[in-house]
Protein backbone atom coordinates (compact mmCIF):
# COMPACT_ATOMS: atom_id res chain seq x y z
CA UNK A 1 0.00 0.00 0.00
CA UNK A 2 2.85 2.38 0.80
CA UNK A 3 4.29 1.88 -2.69
CA UNK A 4 0.97 2.63 -4.38
CA UNK A 5 0.40 5.77 -2.32
CA UNK A 6 3.99 6.85 -2.95
CA UNK A 7 3.56 6.66 -6.73
CA UNK A 8 0.24 8.48 -6.48
CA UNK A 9 1.82 11.26 -4.43
CA UNK A 10 4.70 11.54 -6.91
CA UNK A 11 2.20 12.03 -9.74
CA UNK A 12 0.32 14.67 -7.76
CA UNK A 13 3.59 16.47 -6.99
CA UNK A 14 4.50 16.42 -10.68
CA UNK A 15 1.18 18.16 -11.43
CA UNK A 16 1.81 20.85 -8.82
CA UNK A 17 2.60 24.34 -10.08
CA UNK A 18 4.66 25.14 -6.98
CA UNK A 19 6.85 22.12 -7.68
CA UNK A 20 7.75 23.36 -11.14
CA UNK A 21 8.38 26.84 -9.80
CA UNK A 22 10.84 25.29 -7.36
CA UNK A 23 12.53 23.46 -10.23
CA UNK A 24 12.83 26.73 -12.17
CA UNK A 25 14.40 28.46 -9.15
CA UNK A 26 16.93 25.63 -8.82
CA UNK A 27 17.76 25.91 -12.51
CA UNK A 28 18.20 29.67 -12.18
CA UNK A 29 20.40 29.19 -9.12
CA UNK A 30 22.56 26.70 -10.95
CA UNK A 31 22.92 28.64 -14.20
CA UNK A 32 23.61 31.96 -12.48
CA UNK A 33 26.23 30.52 -10.14
CA UNK A 34 27.73 27.52 -11.92
CA UNK A 35 26.56 27.84 -15.52
CA UNK A 36 29.97 29.07 -16.69
CA UNK A 37 31.99 26.89 -14.35
CA UNK A 38 35.49 26.24 -15.62
CA UNK A 39 37.74 23.41 -14.53
CA UNK A 40 40.99 24.55 -12.91
CA UNK A 41 43.93 24.09 -15.23
CA UNK A 42 47.27 22.72 -14.15
CA UNK A 43 49.49 25.66 -13.12
CA UNK A 44 52.51 26.40 -15.24
CA UNK A 45 55.84 27.88 -14.10
CA UNK A 46 56.26 31.59 -14.70
CA UNK A 47 52.63 32.68 -14.45
CA UNK A 48 52.04 36.20 -13.16
CA UNK A 49 49.97 34.94 -10.22
CA UNK A 50 48.58 31.74 -8.74
CA UNK A 51 45.99 33.15 -6.36
CA UNK A 52 46.24 33.64 -2.62
CA UNK A 53 46.52 31.61 0.55
CA UNK A 54 45.02 32.50 3.93
CA UNK A 55 47.60 33.29 6.58
CA UNK A 56 47.31 32.99 10.36
CA UNK A 57 50.39 35.14 10.99
CA UNK A 58 49.38 37.74 13.65
CA UNK A 59 51.62 40.37 12.08
CA UNK A 60 50.00 39.94 8.67
CA UNK A 61 46.53 39.96 10.22
CA UNK A 62 47.28 43.27 11.93
CA UNK A 63 48.76 44.79 8.76
CA UNK A 64 45.79 43.75 6.58
CA UNK A 65 43.15 44.85 9.10
CA UNK A 66 44.84 48.18 9.81
CA UNK A 67 45.25 48.77 6.08
CA UNK A 68 41.51 48.45 5.58
CA UNK A 69 40.76 50.61 8.61
CA UNK A 70 43.10 53.30 7.28
CA UNK A 71 41.39 53.33 3.90
CA UNK A 72 37.85 53.36 5.29
CA UNK A 73 38.74 56.07 7.81
CA UNK A 74 40.12 58.21 5.02
CA UNK A 75 37.01 57.67 2.89
CA UNK A 76 34.76 58.33 5.91
CA UNK A 77 32.73 55.34 4.83
CA UNK A 78 32.65 51.84 6.32
CA UNK A 79 31.23 48.64 4.84
CA UNK A 80 29.39 46.25 7.14
CA UNK A 81 27.08 43.24 6.87
CA UNK A 82 25.20 43.30 10.20
CA UNK A 83 22.60 40.68 9.21
CA UNK A 84 24.18 39.45 6.01
CA UNK A 85 23.16 42.40 3.86
CA UNK A 86 25.37 45.26 2.75
CA UNK A 87 25.24 48.42 4.82
CA UNK A 88 27.28 51.60 4.36
CA UNK A 89 28.07 53.27 7.70
CA UNK A 90 28.89 56.96 8.15
CA UNK A 91 29.91 57.90 11.69
CA UNK A 92 28.94 60.86 13.82
CA UNK A 93 31.61 63.24 15.08
CA UNK A 94 32.19 61.46 18.40
CA UNK A 95 32.53 57.98 16.85
CA UNK A 96 34.74 59.34 14.05
CA UNK A 97 37.03 60.90 16.65
CA UNK A 98 37.24 57.59 18.53
CA UNK A 99 38.19 55.73 15.33
CA UNK A 100 40.91 58.33 14.77
CA UNK A 101 42.24 57.69 18.28
CA UNK A 102 42.28 53.92 17.67
CA UNK A 103 44.07 54.38 14.34
CA UNK A 104 46.62 56.64 16.00
CA UNK A 105 47.24 54.13 18.80
CA UNK A 106 47.64 51.18 16.42
CA UNK A 107 49.43 52.73 13.42
CA UNK A 108 50.76 56.14 14.43
CA UNK A 109 48.60 57.79 11.75
CA UNK A 110 47.45 60.96 13.50
CA UNK A 111 44.78 62.37 11.20
CA UNK A 112 42.79 61.95 7.99
CA UNK A 113 45.40 63.78 5.95
CA UNK A 114 48.09 61.27 6.87
CA UNK A 115 45.69 58.41 6.17
CA UNK A 116 44.99 59.88 2.72
CA UNK A 117 48.68 60.12 1.95
CA UNK A 118 49.16 56.45 2.88
CA UNK A 119 46.26 55.39 0.65
CA UNK A 120 47.46 57.49 -2.30
CA UNK A 121 50.97 56.03 -2.11
CA UNK A 122 49.52 52.52 -2.11
CA UNK A 123 47.27 53.31 -5.07
CA UNK A 124 50.15 54.80 -7.06
CA UNK A 125 52.17 51.63 -6.46
CA UNK A 126 49.27 49.51 -7.70
CA UNK A 127 48.95 51.56 -10.87
CA UNK A 128 52.66 51.25 -11.54
CA UNK A 129 52.42 47.49 -11.19
CA UNK A 130 49.41 47.39 -13.50
CA UNK A 131 51.25 49.32 -16.21
CA UNK A 132 54.18 46.89 -16.07
CA UNK A 133 52.03 43.84 -16.80
CA UNK A 134 51.36 42.74 -20.36
CA UNK A 135 47.79 43.04 -21.56
CA UNK A 136 45.71 39.94 -20.88
CA UNK A 137 47.94 38.64 -18.08
CA UNK A 138 46.40 38.13 -14.63
CA UNK A 139 47.28 40.78 -12.06
CA UNK A 140 47.68 40.24 -8.35
CA UNK A 141 46.69 43.45 -6.58
CA UNK A 142 48.30 43.72 -3.20
CA UNK A 143 45.77 45.01 -0.64
CA UNK A 144 46.73 48.02 1.44
CA UNK A 145 48.78 46.97 4.45
CA UNK A 146 49.79 49.29 7.27
CA UNK A 147 52.41 48.28 9.79
CA UNK A 148 51.32 48.49 13.43
CA UNK A 149 53.25 50.72 15.80
CA UNK A 150 56.24 49.08 17.40
CA UNK A 151 55.33 47.08 20.48
CA UNK A 152 51.59 46.80 19.75
CA UNK A 153 50.36 43.72 21.57
CA UNK A 154 48.14 41.39 19.51
CA UNK A 155 45.70 41.12 22.40
CA UNK A 156 45.39 44.89 22.63
CA UNK A 157 44.97 45.05 18.87
CA UNK A 158 42.06 42.59 19.16
CA UNK A 159 40.38 44.64 21.87
CA UNK A 160 40.57 47.81 19.78
CA UNK A 161 39.27 46.12 16.65
CA UNK A 162 36.36 44.66 18.62
CA UNK A 163 35.60 48.21 19.72
CA UNK A 164 35.70 49.40 16.10
CA UNK A 165 33.27 46.65 15.15
CA UNK A 166 30.96 47.67 17.99
CA UNK A 167 31.09 51.33 16.92
CA UNK A 168 30.14 50.30 13.38
CA UNK A 169 27.17 48.29 14.63
CA UNK A 170 28.64 44.81 14.09
CA UNK A 171 29.09 42.74 10.96
CA UNK A 172 32.27 44.56 9.91
CA UNK A 173 35.61 43.17 8.81
CA UNK A 174 37.03 44.09 12.21
CA UNK A 175 35.30 41.38 14.23
CA UNK A 176 37.42 38.44 15.37
CA UNK A 177 36.37 35.94 12.72
CA UNK A 178 36.63 38.35 9.79
CA UNK A 179 39.98 39.85 10.71
CA UNK A 180 41.51 36.40 11.24
CA UNK A 181 40.51 35.58 7.65
CA UNK A 182 41.79 38.87 6.23
CA UNK A 183 45.47 38.06 5.86
CA UNK A 184 46.52 36.54 2.56
CA UNK A 185 49.83 35.73 0.93
CA UNK A 186 50.42 35.06 -2.77
CA UNK A 187 50.63 31.39 -3.68
CA UNK A 188 53.86 30.16 -5.19
CA UNK A 189 54.00 27.83 -8.17
CA UNK A 190 54.77 24.97 -5.77
CA UNK A 191 51.73 25.85 -3.62
CA UNK A 192 49.45 25.98 -6.64
CA UNK A 193 50.80 22.72 -8.04
CA UNK A 194 50.32 20.97 -4.70
CA UNK A 195 46.72 22.20 -4.49
CA UNK A 196 46.02 21.06 -8.06
CA UNK A 197 47.60 17.64 -7.44
CA UNK A 198 45.44 17.22 -4.33
CA UNK A 199 42.33 17.98 -6.40
CA UNK A 200 43.31 15.40 -9.00
CA UNK A 201 44.70 12.64 -6.80
CA UNK A 202 42.69 12.78 -3.57
CA UNK A 203 39.47 14.31 -4.86
CA UNK A 204 39.74 12.66 -8.28
CA UNK A 205 38.64 16.00 -9.75
CA UNK A 206 34.89 15.44 -9.44
CA UNK A 207 34.95 15.39 -5.62
CA UNK A 208 36.02 19.02 -5.42
CA UNK A 209 33.45 20.22 -7.92
CA UNK A 210 30.72 18.12 -6.31
CA UNK A 211 31.38 20.03 -3.07
CA UNK A 212 31.18 23.33 -4.93
CA UNK A 213 27.92 22.20 -6.56
CA UNK A 214 26.55 21.22 -3.14
CA UNK A 215 27.61 24.57 -1.68
CA UNK A 216 25.46 26.54 -4.11
CA UNK A 217 22.50 24.17 -4.23
CA UNK A 218 22.16 23.80 -0.44
CA UNK A 219 21.40 27.53 -0.10
CA UNK A 220 18.06 27.31 -1.91
CA UNK A 221 17.33 23.78 -0.73
CA UNK A 222 17.34 25.20 2.77
CA UNK A 223 14.06 27.05 2.05
CA UNK A 224 12.33 25.86 -1.14
CA UNK A 225 11.07 22.45 0.07
CA UNK A 226 8.95 24.11 2.75
CA UNK A 227 6.75 25.71 0.07
CA UNK A 228 6.00 22.34 -1.50
CA UNK A 229 5.26 20.77 1.91
CA UNK A 230 2.95 23.61 2.95
CA UNK A 231 1.11 23.57 -0.37
CA UNK A 232 0.60 19.81 -0.15
CA UNK A 233 -0.53 20.03 3.46
CA UNK A 234 -3.17 22.68 2.76
CA UNK A 235 -4.42 21.19 -0.50
CA UNK A 236 -6.82 18.70 1.09
CA UNK A 237 -8.39 21.44 3.22
CA UNK A 238 -8.88 23.70 0.19
CA UNK A 239 -10.44 20.90 -1.85
CA UNK A 240 -12.64 19.81 1.11
CA UNK A 241 -11.14 16.30 0.95
CA UNK A 242 -9.77 16.22 4.50
CA UNK A 243 -12.79 14.63 6.15
CA UNK A 244 -13.06 12.01 3.40
CA UNK A 245 -9.42 11.01 3.81
CA UNK A 246 -9.81 10.85 7.59
CA UNK A 247 -12.40 8.08 7.16
CA UNK A 248 -10.13 5.83 5.11
CA UNK A 249 -8.78 2.66 6.71
CA UNK A 250 -5.23 3.34 5.55
CA UNK A 251 -2.91 3.90 8.56
CA UNK A 252 -1.90 7.50 9.23
CA UNK A 253 1.79 6.64 9.15
CA UNK A 254 1.44 5.14 5.68
CA UNK A 255 -0.33 8.24 4.35
CA UNK A 256 2.18 10.69 5.83
CA UNK A 257 5.23 8.57 4.97
CA UNK A 258 4.14 8.27 1.34
CA UNK A 259 3.70 12.05 1.07
CA UNK A 260 7.01 12.71 2.72
CA UNK A 261 8.96 10.23 0.61
CA UNK A 262 7.32 11.49 -2.58
CA UNK A 263 8.24 15.10 -1.91
CA UNK A 264 11.80 14.24 -0.90
CA UNK A 265 12.32 12.07 -4.00
CA UNK A 266 10.74 14.59 -6.38
CA UNK A 267 12.92 17.37 -4.97
CA UNK A 268 16.06 15.26 -5.28
CA UNK A 269 15.48 14.34 -8.94
CA UNK A 270 16.07 17.85 -10.40
CA UNK A 271 19.20 18.21 -8.28
CA UNK A 272 20.61 14.98 -9.73
CA UNK A 273 19.61 16.13 -13.22
CA UNK A 274 21.42 19.46 -12.81
CA UNK A 275 24.55 17.68 -11.58
CA UNK A 276 24.92 16.11 -15.03
CA UNK A 277 26.16 19.45 -16.38
CA UNK A 278 29.22 19.92 -14.14
CA UNK A 279 30.08 16.23 -14.23
CA UNK A 280 30.08 16.34 -18.03
CA UNK A 281 32.54 19.25 -17.87
CA UNK A 282 34.73 17.29 -15.48
CA UNK A 283 34.60 14.25 -17.73
CA UNK A 284 35.51 16.31 -20.80
CA UNK A 285 38.51 17.82 -19.05
CA UNK A 286 39.58 14.47 -17.60
CA UNK A 287 39.50 12.87 -21.02
CA UNK A 288 41.86 15.45 -22.53
CA UNK A 289 44.14 15.48 -19.48
CA UNK A 290 44.22 11.71 -19.02
CA UNK A 291 42.79 11.84 -15.48
CA UNK A 292 40.77 9.14 -13.71
CA UNK A 293 37.68 10.62 -12.04
CA UNK A 294 35.08 9.46 -9.54
CA UNK A 295 31.98 9.01 -11.71
CA UNK A 296 29.64 8.82 -8.71
CA UNK A 297 30.98 11.83 -6.82
CA UNK A 298 27.99 14.07 -7.56
CA UNK A 299 25.55 11.31 -6.61
CA UNK A 300 27.39 10.74 -3.32
CA UNK A 301 27.41 14.42 -2.44
CA UNK A 302 23.78 14.89 -3.46
CA UNK A 303 22.66 12.15 -1.09
CA UNK A 304 25.23 12.83 1.62
CA UNK A 305 25.28 16.66 1.60
CA UNK A 306 21.99 17.87 0.11
CA UNK A 307 19.43 15.17 0.90
CA UNK A 308 19.56 15.71 4.71
CA UNK A 309 18.69 19.38 4.21
CA UNK A 310 15.81 18.48 1.88
CA UNK A 311 14.51 15.95 4.42
CA UNK A 312 14.67 18.34 7.37
CA UNK A 313 13.07 21.32 5.59
CA UNK A 314 10.31 19.19 4.07
CA UNK A 315 9.54 17.67 7.46
CA UNK A 316 9.36 21.10 9.12
CA UNK A 317 6.84 22.17 6.49
CA UNK A 318 4.72 19.04 6.91
CA UNK A 319 4.71 19.06 10.70
CA UNK A 320 3.85 22.72 11.26
CA UNK A 321 1.26 22.72 8.49
CA UNK A 322 -0.47 19.63 9.87
CA UNK A 323 -0.28 20.99 13.41
CA UNK A 324 -1.64 24.49 12.67
CA UNK A 325 -3.50 24.13 9.36
CA UNK A 326 -1.75 27.34 8.30
CA UNK A 327 1.30 28.39 6.31
CA UNK A 328 3.20 29.26 9.51
CA UNK A 329 5.96 26.84 8.47
CA UNK A 330 7.06 29.29 5.77
CA UNK A 331 7.79 31.97 8.37
CA UNK A 332 9.49 29.55 10.75
CA UNK A 333 11.64 27.98 8.07
CA UNK A 334 12.36 31.36 6.53
CA UNK A 335 13.80 32.59 9.82
CA UNK A 336 15.84 29.39 10.27
CA UNK A 337 17.11 29.58 6.69
CA UNK A 338 18.10 33.23 7.08
CA UNK A 339 20.15 32.49 10.20
CA UNK A 340 21.71 29.38 8.63
CA UNK A 341 22.78 31.02 5.38
CA UNK A 342 24.08 34.30 6.77
CA UNK A 343 25.46 32.68 9.88
CA UNK A 344 27.70 30.50 7.70
CA UNK A 345 29.21 33.31 5.63
CA UNK A 346 32.47 33.22 7.61
CA UNK A 347 32.92 29.49 6.82
CA UNK A 348 32.62 29.66 3.02
CA UNK A 349 36.06 28.16 2.51
CA UNK A 350 35.01 24.90 4.13
CA UNK A 351 36.43 22.89 6.99
CA UNK A 352 34.25 24.40 9.72
CA UNK A 353 30.75 23.02 9.20
CA UNK A 354 29.32 23.08 12.71
CA UNK A 355 25.61 22.27 12.99
CA UNK A 356 24.49 24.54 10.19
CA UNK A 357 21.43 23.52 8.16
CA UNK A 358 23.29 24.65 5.03
CA UNK A 359 27.00 23.70 5.40
CA UNK A 360 29.19 25.67 3.00
CA UNK A 361 32.35 24.87 1.01
CA UNK A 362 32.63 27.56 -1.63
CA UNK A 363 35.68 26.21 -3.47
CA UNK A 364 36.59 23.05 -5.37
CA UNK A 365 39.88 23.08 -3.46
CA UNK A 366 40.71 22.75 0.26
CA UNK A 367 40.46 18.98 0.38
CA UNK A 368 42.44 19.08 3.64
CA UNK A 369 39.84 21.35 5.27
CA UNK A 370 37.08 19.01 4.14
CA UNK A 371 39.00 16.00 5.42
CA UNK A 372 39.69 17.64 8.78
CA UNK A 373 36.04 18.65 9.21
CA UNK A 374 34.51 15.47 7.80
CA UNK A 375 33.58 13.94 11.17
CA UNK A 376 31.69 17.10 12.15
CA UNK A 377 30.03 17.29 8.75
CA UNK A 378 28.95 13.65 8.95
CA UNK A 379 27.47 14.20 12.41
CA UNK A 380 25.72 17.31 11.08
CA UNK A 381 24.14 15.47 8.15
CA UNK A 382 23.09 12.47 10.28
CA UNK A 383 21.42 14.83 12.74
CA UNK A 384 19.32 16.47 10.02
CA UNK A 385 18.28 13.09 8.63
CA UNK A 386 17.12 12.23 12.15
CA UNK A 387 15.31 15.57 12.44
CA UNK A 388 13.48 14.85 9.21
CA UNK A 389 12.43 11.35 10.23
CA UNK A 390 11.38 12.39 13.75
CA UNK A 391 9.28 15.31 12.51
CA UNK A 392 7.68 13.04 9.92
CA UNK A 393 6.69 10.62 12.72
CA UNK A 394 5.33 13.52 14.79
CA UNK A 395 3.33 14.63 11.75
CA UNK A 396 1.80 11.16 11.53
CA UNK A 397 0.91 11.30 15.24
CA UNK A 398 -0.80 14.68 14.82
CA UNK A 399 -2.60 13.36 11.75
CA UNK A 400 -3.82 10.38 13.77
CA UNK A 401 -5.23 12.63 16.47
CA UNK A 402 -7.01 14.78 13.90
CA UNK A 403 -8.62 11.70 12.39
CA UNK A 404 -10.04 11.10 15.86
CA UNK A 405 -11.45 14.61 16.02
CA UNK A 406 -8.72 16.07 18.23
CA UNK A 407 -6.12 18.83 17.80
CA UNK A 408 -8.37 20.95 15.61
CA UNK A 409 -6.30 24.00 16.49
CA UNK A 410 -7.33 26.17 13.59
CA UNK A 411 -11.02 25.58 14.16
CA UNK A 412 -10.69 26.42 17.85
CA UNK A 413 -8.83 29.62 17.07
CA UNK A 414 -11.49 30.81 14.66
CA UNK A 415 -14.23 29.79 17.09
CA UNK A 416 -12.60 31.78 19.86
CA UNK A 417 -12.30 34.78 17.59
CA UNK A 418 -15.94 34.53 16.63
CA UNK A 419 -17.05 34.29 20.25
CA UNK A 420 -14.98 37.31 21.20
CA UNK A 421 -16.41 39.37 18.35
CA UNK A 422 -19.96 38.47 19.43
CA UNK A 423 -19.22 39.65 22.95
Amino acid sequence: MLGQLFLKECKQTARSLIYWLIVLVLIFDFTSQLGDMEISQKPEPGQEGYGNLKSSDPELIMESTLGQLTEEYWRESYTTYPIGFYKNVTLNEADDRRIAEILDETTGIHNREEAGKTVEEWYAAQQEGKDSVHEGEPVYREPLKVEPVEGLDYGRFGELMDEVDEILGGGSDYNKTSRENSAEIPMTYEDALEEYDTLIQKDRLTGGYARLFSDYMVIFLGILPVFLAVTRGLRDRRSMMQELIYTRKCPSFTIIASRYLAMVVMLTIPVLALSLVPISKCMSYAQTAGIAVDMLAFVKYTFGWLLPTIMAVTAVGMFLTELTDTAAAVLVQGAWWFMAVFGGIDDLGGGSYGWNLAPRHNTPMNWQGFHDGFAQLAANRIMYVAVGVILMVFTALVYTQKRKGRLQIRGKIFANRKNKSEV
